[in-house]
């Protein structure tokens, strides 16, 4: 697997509170320090794609997963539009 570091998401998605997630990383690390409630959740999947992903196509996968759900949790400052979502560079 790439170093999730180093993979690049493009464009950056920006946080309501102030973050910038510009990398994989980013986002795995925000994924981690929400509290998982009992069971398997839709963060904990989207936690393990990202944690998971090694080709391009998992990678777009991932992060389209990760953005559906800041988005459903209110997360980014300014929603991307409908089918817009970054890729990984």
């Amino acid at each position: 697997m790439r170093d999730p570091e180093k993979i690049l998401i493009e464009p950056p998605l920006h946080m309501r509170d102030g973050r910038i997630i510009r990398f994989i990383a980013d986002a795995i690390a925000l994924l981690r320090e929400h509290e998982a409630r009992p069971g398997v959740d839709a963060r904990d999947e989207v936690l393990h794609r990202l944690e998971r992903a090694r080709s391009e196509q998992e990678h777009q996968a991932a992060i389209a997963g990760f953005v559906v759900w800041a988005e459903e949790l209110d997360l980014l400052l300014t929603p991307l539009p409908e089918g817009v979502h970054p890729r990984a560079e």
